[in-house]
């Protein structure tokens, strides 16, 4: 299984940053897209299976972004969560309603919250199978920055 690829559609470079690195902690590939425009380009080349696209953006707003990438990429089975401090039913109910999978509130959503996110997304087995690619085991020990309240360490293990 290839890693999971995750495209962040952020034009606020610190927030996308920080997901960028807690992704990369999960062993997803990831890429930032600071607007509408370098999204489209990356979903033709990198072929993500998850998209967190940003509402308010520059250049070319969500919706037509999300229109675009739809159309370009229809055989991609691409995952996309809206990403948004807007949060009001009608918002919410536009995402979803126009392509989105899923709609993620940024003032009320940690990096891990999103991780989980994707995998509900994605199923199961997709974390199965990452743990069983890079050796991935459960020990007792927590570190409370990465993994808060899952009381999970990862490490590698060689084989």
């Amino acid at each position: 299984m290839d890693n999971i690829k995750v495209l962040i559609v952020e034009d606020d470079l610190d927030l996308a940053t920080m997901y960028k690195l807690k992704f990369e902690k999960e062993w997803f590939e990831t890429r930032i897209a600071d607007n509408g425009f370098i999204a489209v380009t990356q979903v033709t080349e990198f072929q993500p299976n998850i998209i967190l696209l940003d509402i308010m953006m520059p250049s070319m707003d969500w919706f037509e972004t999300l229109r675009v990438i739809r159309q370009l990429a229809p055989s991609l089975k691409c995952k996309i969560i809206m990403f948004s401090n807007l949060n009001s039913k009608s918002d919410i109910d536009r995402s979803l309603s126009s392509w989105a999978d899923a709609y993620l509130l940024k003032a009320n959503t940690t990096p891990k919250q999103a991780v989980e996110k994707i995998y509900e997304l994605l199923g199961e087995k997709t974390w199965e199978l990452t743990k069983e690619v890079h050796g991935i085991q459960k020990n007792n020990h927590s570190c409370p920055h990465c993994w808060g309240s899952l009381d999970v360490k990862i490490e590698i293990v060689s084989k």
